[in-house]
């Protein structure tokens, strides 16, 4: 799937961060789309407690790094978010795409093996919500 040129130049581009296989190159490549576009950024990551188990420390630890990642990029002086959600990831980031009004969202793109269950999760979302859904490129994949 590819951008598209015809994005408003106000909203909010969503950046599905996944934090064990993200890119520092992935998350630049959002901000750049998201400035690109006149958007701010807002990036979350989707916790899904029948699939993973996670105790208050561990999702402290997550929204931590989530945290550091949104930090490292203000200093450019952007105007971006981060937040921890918990859920179906599916049903989770249709609903903020829907909440925030996204004007696009923005995933990373997976490595092998969780590569095709990522695209398939894709897929879903996108005939779900009304904006684009994009899969940034991923270095050396």
């Amino acid at each position: 799937m590819t951008a598209d040129k015809n994005i408003s130049t106000r909203g909010t581009l969503l950046y599905v961060a996944d934090l064990d296989n993200d890119t520092r190159e992935s998350l630049d490549l959002a901000l750049k789309l998201a400035v690109s576009h006149g958007v701010r950024l807002e990036m979350i990551h989707v916790v899904d407690l029948n699939r993973a188990q996670s105790g208050p420390d561990g999702q402290m630890g997550i929204q931590f790094r989530l945290d550091a990642l949104a930090r490292s990029l203000r200093h450019l002086k952007q105007n971006v978010a981060s937040m921890l959600l918990f859920g179906s990831p599916e049903d989770v980031i249709t609903r903020r795409a829907q909440e925030i009004k996204a004007k696009l969202i923005a995933f990373a793109q997976q490595r092998q093996p969780s590569a095709a269950a990522q695209a398939a999760m894709i897929r879903r979302v996108g005939s779900k919500v009304t904006c684009p859904v994009v899969v940034l490129p991923a270095p050396g994949i």
